[in-house]
């Protein structure tokens, strides 16, 4: 459970940073077994930053330093999350851990503010993370309660719809249904019974995807890992339904195209895929060459490459490298003063009080009948 998986990448240990001290970044999430794409996604956005932050140099108070990534597989266990987090500080010498789970990052918030303390950077969209008042973390995502009300907006079914409940039964799911459940309700709408089922498990999905037809919805809230999401959609499409599907944003457009006919997916709601943000054709060829792939280059990639430099820039901005604190309280400047070469697709403009990352240029997007994306602005909190 606590294995050293391969940090991946290429130039890793070289570029103009080698030959200076080295500046440990921890991460711990699931990087083996049903989850690993995921895991692997958030890898390879950290690790292609390190090495272009080390191409460029990285230097703090007057030194040179070598940033590397040191990964620990939790398999998505909350409890090997904490342990590992703790490896990472106190035998890897990291001051920031990324976490991409909201589990994990709730049990390293259990350790964070301690003797070893250390920043947590929080790769998750509930807004959880932020209620616990965890000075050291930094929450990078948008929050999922920024998209429920336009997303409602966009299948407007003029406050009489039924809303039907299909999204993966995980805590996260349950949360996102939870609170659409009472904005679909306070817009005036009904919602059908709960037919959420574990994603990771059930691979035969007619019997729920007819037990919510049997309610003649006329939205469906679907989602979680993309390709069960893009299946389950299919199989309703393949039982009659023409309605529109609500998408959370755990699922991918880019990544569902891949598993399903894309016209499955008309009519549907979800975050913006990052191909359709100009300038993003230099990052997504860049990424491909680098890692050898051909796979969609999704949000969970471009956002923790460009929330990495932030953090290197407050290092920056505080002129030191192993004070949690003092690194957190330089990020409200450090944002501003990141290369924009490292921005891709809604990159932050600002952080909060709170320590959640802000884009004003934050956007959804619609799926239309025609297959084409129509993508519009989302409003982000800035408490």
């Amino acid at each position: 459970m606590l294995a050293l998986a391969a940090c991946g990448g290429e130039g890793s240990d070289g570029g103009a940073g080698s030959g200076g001290d080295t500046l440990v970044i921890g991460y711990s999430a699931g990087i083996s077994g049903g989850a690993a794409e995921y895991g692997r996604n958030v890898q390879n956005g950290l690790q292609m930053a390190i090495d272009d932050l080390n191409e460029e140099g990285v230097e703090i108070d007057g030194k040179q330093y070598t940033l590397k990534l040191e990964s620990l597989d939790d398999q998505y266990q909350p409890s090997t999350t904490g342990t590992n987090a703790q490896r990472l500080v106190q035998k890897e010498g990291a001051k920031i851990v990324f976490v991409p789970h909201a589990g994990g990052i709730k049990a390293a918030q259990e350790l964070n503010t301690s003797r070893d303390k250390f920043l947590i950077g929080a790769y998750s969209s509930d807004p959880d993370i932020l209620s616990s008042g965890n000075e050291l973390t930094v929450m990078i995502p948008p929050s999922f309660t920024s998209y429920i009300d336009p997303f409602i907006d966009k299948v407007d079914t003029k406050g009489k719809g039924k809303l039907g409940l299909l999204t993966t039964s995980s805590e996260f799911g349950q949360e996102w249904t939870k609170a659409a459940t009472k904005s679909w309700q306070d817009a005036g709408g009904q919602v059908l019974s709960n037919n959420n089922i574990d994603y990771g498990t059930v691979s035969d999905f007619a019997g729920p995807v007819s037990k919510t037809l049997s309610g003649k919805p006329d939205v469906i809230l679907v989602g979680g890992p993309s390709q069960p999401t893009a299946l389950i959609i299919e199989e309703a499409r393949k039982q009659g339904y023409d309605g529109a599907f609500m998408i959370i944003d755990q699922a991918k457009f880019e990544e569902m195209e891949e598993f399903t006919e894309p016209e499955n997916l008309d009519n549907s709601v979800g975050i913006a895929p990052v191909k359709e943000f100009e300038g993003t054709e230099d990052f997504i060829s860049r990424y491909q060459e680098k890692f050898s792939s051909d796979k969609p280059v999704n949000a969970d990639i471009a956002l923790n490459y460009q929330s990495l430099p932030v953090f290197v820039e407050a290092m920056k901005t505080a002129g030191s490298t192993d004070d949690p604190e003092a690194i957190r309280e330089a990020m409200p400047e450090a944002v501003g003063e990141v290369d924009d070469k490292f921005k891709v697709a809604f990159a932050p403009d600002s952080i909060t009080d709170k320590g959640h990352f802000v884009s004003d240029g934050l956007k959804a997007a619609y799926r239309n009948d025609k297959g084409e994306y129509e993508i519009f602005d989302i409003d982000q909190p800035k408490e």
